[in-house]
């Protein structure tokens, strides 16, 4: 077995997994226009919505037409909310996150990089199938081929200095941890 160059052995909790879906968002959207236009513009546009719909009844009289466009205008104006509300979102992932408590470990090799936990055992990867990445004040994010996202936490390495983690990936992956912001 070759040198381990960094080892990471960390238990998620919520703010991790808040940091994920802030980072999955930041991926969909990276421009900051866009992401403040998606969260103030879906919720106003929401109410609109809401408001035009339950006014149809109200101004036109109560006919199943008017009340069919006013319940199908309330469930829009609510998704339209529900979508803005990344708060929401993070409280939901971590509700149905499954690994409470599970301990992961990373460790990295010259060649390769291990993932092992208790439920799942050890799985391998190679370098190359890490597509790309991003970094925030605690965490690296991995993404590998299938759309598989690996969380560090920076203060969860045990071996090797997280300061040089990036220029490590960079090297044996060929890919660039772009900070969130």
């Amino acid at each position: 077995m070759s040198e381990i160059k960094y080892q990471v052995k960390m238990t998620y909790d919520r703010e991790d997994i808040a940091a994920l879906v802030r980072t999955m968002e930041f991926r969909r959207h990276p421009e900051k226009n866009v992401r403040m236009a998606r969260k103030i513009g879906f919720p106003i546009f929401g109410l609109a919505i809401i408001a035009a719909g339950i006014s149809l009844p109200v101004l036109s009289g109560p006919a199943v037409s008017s009340i069919v466009f006013a319940v199908c205008c309330a469930l829009l104006g609510v998704v339209l909310i529900r979508r803005s509300d990344s708060r929401g979102m993070e409280r939901r992932t971590w509700k149905k996150y499954p690994n409470k408590g599970l301990e992961m470990t990373y460790t990295f090799y010259n060649d390769h990089f291990e993932e092992e936990d208790e439920v799942s055992g050890k799985n391998d990867f190679q370098y190359l199938s890490i597509k790309n990445g991003n970094m925030d004040d605690g965490h690296f994010f991995l993404f590998t081929t299938g759309n598989m996202a690996h969380m560090l936490k920076k203060d969860g390495f045990v071996v090797g200095d997280p300061a040089s983690f990036a220029k490590f990936i960079h090297v044996r992956a060929a890919v660039t941890l772009d900070p969130v912001e």
